[in-house]
């Protein structure tokens, strides 16, 4: 069955809800806002200041995560700079405050330069100062409770907060909210605000794992300690924190080498310890799924867009889907060693558990599709059974019940999914496009289950392939063999704008190296430290070989963004 969603309309005007209460941890709550109104308005007193007025309205739903009704904008043709303004909010006597609220963010696979973001004005509108902003985009920002901390201006005895939407809101399908409230803040408070890093490192290999701590309290605090945690309460890595003062976020990296112990499926988590805290329930962050690859195990990354794609490598919309997407050899850089796992990059707006999914590999002499699928003929079936997908942001991977030994052609990833229910929005899998060569070619059905030995007759071509990164085996020694006793740093690792490497030994010569081979970077050094700018990169592993007297060591980094 399809995964239904109330309708969203948005008709009529309406109103607002201030209280003063008390709340656990010595927390007051000076504003609470659930718009519990009749639809089809604006909350009472809320003010909508555009030229031309996107339709913002209480709605009869309840997708952000409370109980509808809720607050609601829909897409339309309404351009420009748009703010929808709270009813003033008494802040006399508190100095920094916290506001929360739930928020879903349901977008459109159209992207015109719109950004979003929430304003917070202390003189009635004069001046607004930014308490976030993102460009729109065409990702979905799922479901969840969000958290931000500001400071009163001295003097200030009211506030207003404003929804702003920037550009044509005709990019957006729905942008929905509920349960506002601002709350003063406790002493002391330092949350672990977030934490990723590599999904599936390799035994051997030292990893980087980012970790955000945030203080949410009003005092200044230096004496905590973030740490790197694995199932099991097992401490990986620890580091003392820096001084940190209200509303300011600090970001940490720990390093990890699992070893052959850790080969397998676990969990990784962090922890912000900090004794006087007087909230520790948000000192942990969410666990980070991982499998830890064997010594012998080469990621090799293919695909450096960033297009979110709901129908490749699987369609969610529809219950059953069936894809096939070509890799050329040059992507892939080796042949005769065996394909173990698959890893895709992807976010889904809820956790999708027991998706059937079947995956098959072959090769071919074809560049890309014409108007037939790929013969199943030269298919070996690599992967039959269940997965699970988390909410949010996620690395994917599918290790692969037989590994394919590749030989060198054009290689082609054969998937079929199997989910009886279809949910209308959330699920993307970040793309890459190749103008005017058919690289995929997909079909999807509410009807029957497909057969992948038996394709259907229909199906359609796209230019479109997923990122995927292929986990090869290899023959002798890994990259992780290096002079332990001439050792490298990389930070922060994944990097998204600046690679930091930091050495024991001077530096002679840095290089950047893809997993082609081909020479990305090249810098001279002359001290332990030495910075590369991979902004312009593309996201995927590469190798980064670093001279010093005592001679080269290889690392290897992950480029995100």
């Amino acid at each position: 069955m399809k995964k239904l969603i109330t309708p969203l309309f948005a008709l009529v005007f309406l109103s607002h809800l201030a209280l003063l209460s008390g709340s656990a941890f010595g927390q007051q709550t000076i504003y609470s806002e659930g718009f519990d109104y009749p639809t089809g308005q604006l909350p009472p007193g809320w003010v909508l200041d555009a030229e031309q007025p996107p339709p913002w309205s209480v709605n009869d739903s309840e997708m952000a995560g409370g109980e509808a009704p809720e607050l609601a904008l829909g897409f339309s043709m309404a351009a420009g700079l748009s703010r929808l303004i709270s009813t003033p909010v008494i802040v006399d006597g508190y100095n920094e405050l916290q506001i929360k609220y739930k928020q879903y963010l349901i977008n459109y696979a159209m992207d015109w330069g719109e950004v979003i973001g929430m304003d917070i004005t202390f003189d009635s509108g004069t001046n607004w100062q930014v308490l976030w902003e993102q460009p729109l985009g065409t990702i979905d920002i799922p479901q969840d409770e969000f958290r931000y901390y500001f400071s009163v201006p001295s003097g200030a005895t009211e506030m207003q907060f404003a929804f702003r939407y920037e550009g044509n809101s005709y990019a957006i399908n729905w942008w929905l909210i509920d349960d506002i409230s601002i709350e003063s803040v406790v002493d002391n408070d330092l949350i672990c605000s977030s934490f990723n890093g590599n999904a599936a490192p390799v035994a051997g290999v030292a990893d980087t794992y980012s970790v955000e701590v945030l203080n949410g309290g009003k005092l200044s605090q230096g004496e905590y300690t973030v740490k790197l945690m694995k199932e099991g309460g097992i401490e990986l890595a620890s580091i003392a924190g820096a001084n940190i003062g209200f509303a300011e976020k600090t970001e940490y990296e720990l390093s990890w080498k699992p070893d052959a112990g850790d080969i397998g499926s676990s969990y990784l988590y962090a922890v912000v310890e900090f004794a006087g805290d007087e909230k520790p329930e948000n000192n942990q962050s969410k666990n980070l799924n991982i499998t830890v690859q064997p010594e012998n195990i080469v990621p090799v990354s293919i695909g450096s867009g960033e297009i979110p794609v709901n129908f490749l490598p699987y369609n969610f919309f529809n219950m059953y889907s069936i894809t096939q997407t070509i890799y050329y050899p040059e992507e892939i850089g080796t042949s005769g060693d065996s394909i173990t796992a698959i890893l895709y990059n992807n976010q889904f707006d809820d956790s999708l558990q027991d998706v059937h999914v079947q995956i098959l590999l072959g090769e071919t002499e074809q560049t890309q599709f014409n108007d037939e699928w790929i013969d199943p003929a030269v298919f070996t079936m690599v992967f039959d059974g269940m997965l699970s997908f988390d909410k949010g942001p996620n690395q994917t991977l599918i290790t692969l019940d037989n590994p394919y030994k590749y030989n060198g052609g054009n290689l082609v990833i054969y998937s079929s999914k199997s989910y009886e229910v279809g949910y209308i929005f959330g699920p993307v899998f970040m793309s890459s496009i190749d103008s005017n060569i058919y690289r995929s070619r997909a079909a999807e059905t509410d009807g029957d289950p497909f057969d992948p030995m038996n394709p259907p007759t229909y199906g359609y071509n796209v230019e479109y392939y997923p990122n995927i990164t292929l986990f090869h085996t290899t023959v002798g020694t890994s990259i992780a063999n290096v002079e332990e006793s001439n050792s490298a740093i990389l930070f922060p690792n994944p990097a998204k704008n600046m690679l930091h490497v930091k050495t024991d030994e001077a530096i002679l010569d840095v290089r950047m190296v893809d997993l082609l081979g081909q020479v990305v970077y090249q810098g001279a050094g002359g001290s332990h430290r030495h910075e590369i700018n991979v902004g312009n990169l593309h996201p995927g592993f590469y190798l980064v070989q670093v001279l010093t007297p005592k001679g080269l060591i290889t690392r290897r980094a992950l480029v995100t963004r």
